[in-house]
């Protein structure tokens, strides 16, 4: 009897470079967590103060005038949620063209999602839009369409916020749930990952990811795409998450229609080419670049950053 085993890709190194930061995040981000349930807005502004300065690192971020920075405000008013998505990912049948899609539905159309197992939901696999409330974080998944952790003018790179922001998340998981997670783990397993043992998410920009968080380093292996984030005003309809999932991220099962979203953020050399595709399908959307985003976020506190206030 010959016994067959699967050949799982070599890995990149990304996946344990993710977990190395999560743990190295993990002390800080719970002593943060306690100290803003308590109300302890003095420890509480010390430890964001610490995190801006050790674990969000900024070389540099493209300035903008003080006039610039209030019509951002003004424009994001309104935005409960974020998306981020980019310009194009790989298809079943060839590239697509997210923005294009976007306009020929009028809207964000829900997709294939194998996660929300984690926040659980009845059904292994969904159809929905995954949106947060910190902009960072959709920041960080709208990074991944372009070149990752390597984008310049950022304030904080993909990796860490999303090593920061799912450090607690998996602690949470694992405590709150305990041995109902670990059979949805191997569900979700079954699920998401390919007859290699390679995870699929990240293959819809990269056809080289092999694991979840390995495409916040990758970026996108597509020519020319970017990324694109999106603000969103209003949820019509969601799916119910089981703590601790619904904390960190919600489900759209609904489309997210155009007269739900507040703006796109695109980068600053790509908004004429996204504004004019919006104008030829005679769509009325504020488009303003990603670097305006990061320079007006610069300004905020780390709490308010991660999407707690």
């Amino acid at each position: 009897m010959v016994a067959y085993r699967r050949t799982r890709t070599r890995g990149n190194g990304y996946q344990k470079l993710f977990i190395k930061k999560l743990l190295r995040y993990l002390p800080h981000h719970l002593l943060l967590a306690i100290t803003h349930k308590v109300r302890l807005r003095y420890a509480e502004k010390l430890l964001g103060s610490i995190a801006q300065k050790r674990i969000v690192t900024t070389k540099t971020l493209h300035q903008f005038s003080s006039s610039e920075m209030s019509e951002y405000q003004k424009l994001t008013k309104s935005t409960q949620f974020w998306h981020g998505t980019g310009r194009w990912q790989h298809g079943e049948h060839g590239t697509v063209d997210v923005l294009k899609s976007c306009c020929d539905t009028t809207g964000l159309k829900p997709a294939r999602d194998v996660y929300a197992v984690f926040g659980g939901s009845d059904q292994h696999i969904i159809h929905s839009i995954s949106v947060c409330r910190s902009r960072m974080v959709a920041r960080s998944y709208a990074d991944m369409h372009g070149v990752g952790w390597k984008e310049k003018n950022r304030h904080g790179d993909a990796l860490t916020w999303t090593a920061y922001y799912y450090s607690l998340f998996y602690v949470r998981l694992f405590t709150v749930n305990g041995i109902k997670m670990l059979r949805r783990w191997k569900t979700w397993r079954s699920l998401s990952h390919d007859e290699n043992g390679d995870n699929t998410w990240g293959k819809k920009v990269n056809k080289q990811a092999r694991d979840v968080w390995d495409i916040f380093c990758l970026g996108s292996d597509i020519p020319g795409n970017y990324p694109m984030l999106i603000g969103v005003k209003h949820l019509a309809s969601q799916v119910e998450l089981e703590k601790p999932m619904r904390y960190y991220e919600a489900r759209a099962d609904k489309r997210i229609a155009i007269t739900d979203i507040s703006h796109i953020e695109v980068p600053y050399n790509k908004q004429e080419e996204v504004r004019r595709l919006l104008l030829a399908h005679n769509i009325t959307l504020p488009v303003t670049s990603i670097e305006l985003g990061e320079c007006v976020s610069a300004q905020k506190s780390f709490t308010e950053l991660l999407g707690w206030n």
